[in-house]
């Protein structure tokens, strides 16, 4: 039997039962790539096609480090940011005082306060005016005390980006993520801009057209940020994510290409909450905890990221083991919460197939 056959023959074997619609599957272990395979189609609908590693899926959170912390890296390693920046060198005085503190450390790890979630379009109709509506909104705790998920600090992230370099997160993750990297299918889709929507996975109706989302966000902020924000809007294919799970899989080198400091890069996927209940490092989710992402096996150096509509990946920063699996979830419906249990099973059978490898 090859290398991971059991983790393959288990993702078919669930997206044959229908626990989720489709399934593009990688694993490999540093720059090698033993395995690639897709499973079903891009929808439940008589219009769908069977997927394949050039299948577009909304990365959804996912987009959290592949846009939003890998630009804040590349910046913080050109000197044009540093972790200890506050909210008020950026934004200036006017914003609330228990915002003028939070600096962009307590962004990347979740520390700043802010609530996990809101709607941003019922506080107010004006996209212009979403920073100011979420700065104005109390924190749900003092800063540094605590580590709470947010996608609302991941969307403070993005404008603070924009603001310094003076270009939208669109150009910038082009400019220092995916042009370097080669990712040549993925980036964001602008609402505002034609969206091809061959060969691209569906996931939920849109919640105010009553219309499938194809290649349109599936994420509701980042809808609202026409399609561009830094907790979502991201979209890839399995070509590309193996690329970058490569890179993440060599600290920050592809193909011989150094694309961040090996420092930033282990500094990135350090843990700075030690003793709170979620494991961070600067935008990666580390593996740890029962109910871990990463699942109960997995080395408990491993870091990575999910994201809402069903992609994630995960790396082994010992060993280059990586595994990246990318679906769509939450089509027909977000109800579905099979993926979970999935991905940890998943995890279990790579890490146990791993060790058999190396025996």
């Amino acid at each position: 039997m090859k290398p991971f056959e059991k983790s393959v023959a288990y993702i078919e074997k669930c997206v044959e039962r229908g626990d989720v619609c489709s399934a593009a599957l990688a694993i490999g272990i540093g720059e090698k790539v033993y395995i690639k395979r897709c499973f079903g189609n891009t929808s439940f609908t008589p219009e769908a096609t069977p997927v394949n590693e050039t299948t577009i899926y909304d990365m959804a959170s996912v987009s959290k480090i592949l846009s939003t912390t890998m630009i804040a890296l590349r910046l913080i390693s050109k000197g044009v940011i540093d972790l200890a920046d506050t909210l008020e060198r950026h934004f200036g005085s006017d914003i609330p005082d228990d915002k003028k503190g939070i600096q962009i450390y307590h962004l990347m790890t979740h520390t700043a306060g802010f609530v996990d979630h809101m709607w941003i379009e019922h506080k107010t109709d004006d996209r212009k005016k979403a920073l100011d509506v979420i700065l104005k909104e109390p924190l749900a705790y003092p800063t540094g005390t605590d580590v709470k998920y947010s996608c609302i600090g991941y969307i403070v992230l993005g404008f603070l980006l924009e603001k310094v370099t003076g270009k939208s997160l669109d150009e910038l993750s082009q400019e220092e993520v995916f042009k370097p990297l080669e990712m040549t299918s993925t980036g964001y889709h602008p609402l505002d801009k034609p969206i091809n929507k061959d060969n691209t996975c569906y996931t939920e109706k849109n919640h105010l057209t009553g219309e499938w989302l194809v290649g349109e966000v599936h994420d509701e902020n980042a809808y609202f940020l026409n399609g561009v924000a830094g907790n979502a809007g991201i979209f890839s294919n399995l070509n590309d994510m193996i690329r970058y799970a490569k890179m993440l899989a060599g600290h920050g080198t592809l193909e011989g290409k150094k694309y961040l400091p090996r420092c930033i890069f282990d500094t990135a996927i350090q843990c700075y909450t030690e003793g709170l209940e979620d494991r961070r490092g600067l935008g990666f989710h580390l593996a740890g905890g029962f109910y871990s992402m990463s699942g109960q096996f997995f080395s408990q150096k491993g870091f990575g990221h999910n994201g809402f509509t069903g992609p994630h990946v995960f790396v082994d920063p010992d060993t280059g083991l990586w595994v990246t699996m990318l679906t769509n979830r939450v089509h027909p419906t977000r109800e579905n919460s099979n993926h979970l249990r999935m991905r940890r099973i998943l995890h279990t059978l790579l890490t146990i197939e791993f060790e058999e490898f190396n025996q």
